[in-house]
This record gives structure tokens, C-alpha cells and sequence, in this order.
């Protein structure tokens, strides 16, 4: 019967059972105590430890440090980190030289940003009219050189002997025309087109891509293509001059007129040994060099130049 009850005192939770009972209690109450305290240590340990990575973190901003992430954050043009970089630098170091450098950083990087934006409202109040117009264009494998421009009914080309081509304008049509040299060091290069755009409020409207004809052939035996004619290739000569042209319906026609030219080159040398004449440059992979809409911003990086205004 006595080993019974010490079972059955066991077996109970630790809040008594007779004498044994409040043993048991005593010795519960005293290992909750330990966990308690040993709690109470970890969590004075971690809070150690934390306040040493602390420490040690901050012993490692040093003013150049912290001048370094300041000078980061300006090149790669992160205003606000360096905004942040410099005031967490001032509020540790105020009197330090790396402030003084820093803040003169700071403030050349906003004086800067402050210049463009003023410059980018400049240029969006004044359109197109802040585009320099140049009769000269380099694009990736030719510079051309324009020599004249104008409207009018007749484009002529291919002069020969004392012969010349020519192409009469439809009725309520005219010919935007000109004469344009191309240089290029290949032998074969893509050249780059001219875009006859329109003005279209603050924005230019593409009215069509101008067509490549040569000005003139050594011979009348050279434009049938009896004979290769050395003038008129790349491979023999650094420079040939074209005739340039392109028709546009009278309503499509809003002044000023602008010829674009593109840096991308795309019209290609073709040959047809029956054709007169036997070569020609065709344009009809231009597209994607020649957008329908052009806005003043698209003149900043050289992909497009202004070569002559048709008022």
C-alpha cells in the first residue's frame, strides 16, 4: 500500500502529494528559478553582444568611410544616398575635412542636376528651334556632306554626256530634292538615309524616306553598264555624290520641312547588269532608321541630325 501511494505521488503534477509532495515542489520551484536566472543571462549576453557588434560597427565609420560612400552614391549619380551618406557623415564628424569634401560634392552634384533640368525646360519651350541645324553628318559607316535642298516639281539625276534623268512631280505633289556627298573608309558601306519629316506641333512627322540616285556617270557606255564606272563605287573611290529625292503630296506638306539624317546606315549597294543604270542604293530596309515621330530630345546623342530646314 505504501509503494502504491509513492507511484501515485509521482505520478501527479509537482504541487504536493504528503510529505513528498512538498519535496518534490520545493525542487520545482527551485529549477524554475535556474531557468529563470539562466534566462535572464542569455538574454544580458545577447544584449552584450549586440551592443559590442554595435560598437564595433560604428568604430569602423570612420570619416574616410564614410567620404567613400558619399563619392559612390555621386558617381553613380544616387542623389539621395548621397544626401544620406553626408548628413549620417556631418552628424558623426561635423568638423572633419571628409565633411568640408563631402558637402562640396553634395552641392556640385545638385548645381549639376539643378543646370540640366533647367536646360531640359529650355530646350521643351523651344522645340525644334533648339536643334542646331549642320549641313554635315558622321554616322557609323559613311559622313555625308550636303551640297543643296529644295522643292520643287522635277528631281533630275544620272547625268551622262550631255544627258540627265529626270522625274516630273504628280499633279498636287512636289519633289523635296538634294545633292549630297557620302565619304566612307569601307568599300561597301550601308549608308545612312534622309528623312524628309514635317512639322507636327512640338514634334516631327515622318513624310517619307529620300531615294538614292548618282548625280553623274563617266559615260553614257558606264550608265548602261557596259563598262564599270569607278566613280560611282565605293571600293574605287572614298566619296560619290548622290542625287537625293522624294515626293510628298501637297497636304501632307507642313512647314518647315526638315531632311534627317540617321546614323544608322541601311541602304544597300544592289546590281542589275541589265538595269541602266546597273547599280542602285535601295532604301527599303530604312525603317527602322527612320522613326515615324521624332521629338527635340532625339537630336542629344547623335542618332539623328538636322542637315537642312525648307521653310
Amino acid at each position: 500500500m505504501k509503494k502504491g501511494l509513492v507511484v501515485s505521488c509521482l505520478a501527479l503534477s509537482l504541487t504536493g502529494c504528503g510529505d513528498g509532495g512538498e519535496r518534490y515542489k520545493k525542487e520545482a520551484e527551485s529549477l524554475r528559478a535556474e531557468v529563470t536566472s539562466l534566462q535572464t543571462q542569455v538574454w544580458a549576453a545577447n544584449s552584450r553582444i549586440s551592443q559590442l557588434q554595435q560598437e564595433n560597427t560604428t568604430l569602423k565609420q570612420t570619416p574616410p568611410i564614410f567620404l567613400a560612400q558619399v563619392r559612390k552614391a555621386v558617381d553613380i549619380g544616387d542623389e539621395a544616398a548621397a544626401k544620406a551618406g553626408l548628413e549620417s557623415l556631418i552628424s558623426r564628424y561635423a568638423d572633419s575635412a571628409e565633411a568640408a569634401v563631402g558637402n562640396g560634392l553634395v552641392q556640385k552634384m545638385i548645381r549639376d542636376r539643378e543646370a540640366k533640368d533647367q536646360e531640359a525646360r529650355r530646350l521643351a519651350a523651344l522645340g525644334m528651334k533648339a536643334v542646331p541645324i549642320k549641313g554635315s553628318f558622321a554616322a557609323d559607316e559613311s559622313t555625308i556632306s550636303l551640297q543643296s535642298a529644295q522643292m520643287g516639281a522635277q528631281w533630275t539625276f544620272n547625268n551622262h554626256d550631255d544627258e540627265y534623268e529626270y522625274r516630273s512631280a504628280e499633279r498636287g505633289s512636289k519633289y523635296i530634292t538634294a545633292t549630297a556627298t557620302y565619304s566612307s573608309k569601307s568599300k561597301d558601306p550601308l549608308l545612312a538615309p534622309l528623312i524628309v519629316y514635317g512639322s507636327n506641333g512640338g514634334e516631327l512627322k515622318r513624310l517619307g524616306i529620300m531615294s538614292f540616285e548618282f548625280v553623274r556617270w563617266s559615260s553614257y557606255a558606264t550608265f548602261l553598264g557596259n563598262y564599270h564606272d569607278d566613280a560611282n563605287d565605293f571600293a574605287n573611290t572614298a566619296s560619290i555624290r548622290f542625287s537625293m529625292g522624294l515626293q510628298i503630296a501637297n497636304d501632307e506638306i507642313t512647314k518647315p520641312l526638315y531632311i534627317v539624317a540617321s546614323f544608322l546606315g541601311c541602304a544597300d549597294r544592289r546590281s542589275d547588269r541589265f538595269g541602266n543604270p546597273p547599280v542602285k542604293y535601295a532604301t527599303y530596309n530604312c525603317d527602322k532608321a527612320a522613326p515615324d515621330v521624332l521629338h527635340a530630345s532625339d537630336f542629344k546623342d547623335g542618332r539623328f541630325g538636322i542637315v537642312k530646314r525648307i521653310d
